[in-house]
C-alpha cells in the first residue's frame, strides 16, 4: 500500500494533469476546424464495439465468479457505452444519420451504460472492498 505521502503526490500529480488537459481543451477550442478527414475511421469504431463486447463479456463471467473485480469491469463498460453514445450522437450528420444515432443512444447504449453503473454501484455494496 502505497504511504501517504506518496498518495499526497500521485494526488497533485492527477490534479495538475487535469489542469493542463484543460488548457490543452482551450488550444484546441480555438484551433480545430469544423470538419476532419479520418483514415481509419472504420476501424475507430469496430475497436470501440470490441472494447464493449469485451468489457461485457468481461463483466458477465466476473459476476458468475462472484469475483469483486466485476464492479471494474461494470465501470468500464459503462464509460465505454456512454462514450459512444456520446461520440455516436455528436459525429453524425443531420437526418437519417442522427436520427439512427439517437435511436441507438436512448434504446440501447444510454439504457445498457445506466445498467452497468447501477451493477457497478451495487457490486461495490456486495463486496466492500
Amino acid at each position: 500500500m502505497a504511504s501517504q505521502a506518496a498518495r499526497h503526490k500521485m494526488a497533485i500529480t492527477f490534479v495538475g494533469s487535469a489542469i493542463v488537459l484543460v488548457g490543452w481543451m482551450v488550444f484546441l477550442a480555438s484551433t480545430l476546424h469544423g470538419r476532419a478527414v479520418v483514415s481509419h475511421w472504420s476501424t475507430v469504431w469496430i475497436g470501440l464495439d470490441t472494447m464493449e463486447a469485451l468489457a461485457l463479456a468481461t463483466l458477465g463471467i466476473l459476476l458468475m465468479r462472484h469475483d469483486h473485480r466485476a464492479r471494474t469491469a461494470a465501470t468500464v463498460a459503462a464509460t465505454l457505452f456512454g462514450m459512444d453514445a456520446w461520440f455516436d450522437v455528436m459525429l453524425s450528420s443531420s437526418g437519417g444519420d442522427l436520427a439512427q444515432a439517437l435511436l441507438l443512444a436512448v434504446v440501447f447504449e444510454i439504457p445498457l451504460a445506466a445498467a452497468c453503473a447501477g451493477i457497478a454501484r451495487q457490486t461495490a455494496r456486495w463486496y466492500d472492498v
